[in-house]
């Protein structure tokens, strides 16, 4: 007997906008049957709005990586179920009226999530695993920007009232270790919500110097930009291999409706500043912005993937996903049709082949719609990555 095919590219690509889209239900037979902790969940798929992680990661056919939200707020609607097969069955499916079962697999983390640090902080606090990632928040938000989104996004549960305000630099390490030993190769530094004049690079840089000092990896960050762009060198210096500064949308007005605090600090030329300076210094396809589907014309989104890819920044597209707690009750966005984000998609892929972005020996943490990036570093790579740093640091300086 042959094997199945293998699903069309096409096809895959339409399924994970569906879920990207409308978000998944989680069956009442998994929340029976305790589920919820499988799916890194603080205090249960069944508690109150919020209280999830918004965020899990779902294996589909092919071996394709993608990431669906299951908050019941989100999801409520939405056509896609997460089921046991059958009763008995440990094999789990998406349940769709129209398009039958959809066997699919979750990751098991539990391992990792289960690792406690010397001082007995659970590993599954401090940060998730998705793919070859490790991905981590190590600061809570500071005075109302950001609020707890980045955690909940990243699969991680909300922080604990009593949670002290970050967690050291052993305990992040002591997390990056025990993710190193689950297979987990890239480190992802999440700090969008730290406001400061450097870029936070006093707050960030002895985190990424401590991982670099203790493991192999490279490290990308995702953080708000410094007001003198010349502050970015110091960060790829102080040992960041890939840097995000989130545009949020190519329109400032549309970017100050969904985060209307960190428009009032952080304004688009500043980000575009720090984008284009890193873009200069970091290697060609190290440099990388979000850009949320649903918040303008997608004319816009275009315009601004064929801009930034010029550039040399690369251009992440996700669909935004607004939950209870996000900045101001920031607006729901409107829901995208498939077709026009393919379309989309496609664009994006031919401008990243046409401005050589798509083969870089160092990227940034993937946050698009084609899926986790299966992208493993060699030796080689991460030997290049140091070595490339060390000279262009001095070249510049």
């Amino acid at each position: 007997m042959s094997p199945p095919a293998e699903p069309r590219s096409s096809d895959i690509s339409s399924l994970r906008l569906d879920l990207a889209n409308q978000g998944v239900k989680v069956g009442d037979d998994l929340i029976s049957a305790g589920f919820g902790l499988a799916l890194a969940s603080d205090g249960g798929l069944g508690g109150a709005p919020g209280e999830s992680a918004e965020g899990i990661d779902i294996i589909l056919p092919g071996g394709w990586w993608t990431n669906v939200c299951v908050a019941p707020n989100y999801a409520r609607t939405s056509p896609y179920t997460l089921s046991f097969a059958s009763p008995g069955s440990e094999t789990l499916v998406l349940r769709h009226r129209a398009r039958g079962d959809i066997p699919i697999s979750v990751p098991d983390t539990s391992r990792f999530r289960h690792c406690r640090t010397h001082t007995g902080v659970s590993c599954g606090d401090i940060g998730a695993i998705h793919g070859p990632w490790l991905v981590t928040s190590p600061f809570t938000a500071r005075a109302g920007v950001g609020l707890d989104r980045p955690r909940r996004f990243l699969g991680l549960p909300p922080q604990r009232p009593l949670t002290k305000g970050q967690w050291s630099i052993d305990d992040v390490v002591a997390c990056a270790e025990a993710a190193w030993r689950s297979g987990a190769r890239l480190v992802h530094i999440e700090a969008g919500h730290v406001l400061k004049e450097d870029g936070g690079l006093a707050d960030i840089g002895p985190y990424i110097q401590a991982i670099k000092r203790a493991l192999p990896t490279l490290v990308s960050l995702s953080v708000l930009p410094p007001e003198d762009p010349a502050q970015v060198l110091h960060l790829y210096a102080a040992g960041c291999d890939a840097i995000s500064y989130p545009l949020l949308a190519w329109d400032e007005a549309a970017a100050a409706q969904v985060a209307p605090v960190r428009a009032r600090f952080v304004s688009h030329a500043r980000i575009l500043a720090a984008l284009e300076a890193a873009a200069r210094w970091f290697p060609r396809g190290a440099v990388s912005t979000d850009l949320l589907l649903g918040l303008e014309p997608l004319k816009n989104v275009g315009e601004a993937c064929a801009a930034l890819a010029a550039k040399g920044i690369v251009p992440n597209l996700t669909v935004f996903r607004p939950l209870p707690g996000a900045e101001d009750e920031a607006p729901s966005g409107e829901m995208v049709p498939t077709d026009p984000i393919l379309q989309l998609m496609e664009k994006r892929t031919r401008l990243l082949h046409t401005y050589r972005l798509a083969s870089s020996r160092v990227r940034g943490f993937p946050r698009v719609h084609s899926g986790m990036d299966r992208y493993r570093p060699s030796v080689a790579k991460r030997w290049y990555s140091d070595w490339r740093r060390r000279i262009r640091v001095v070249e510049v300086t």
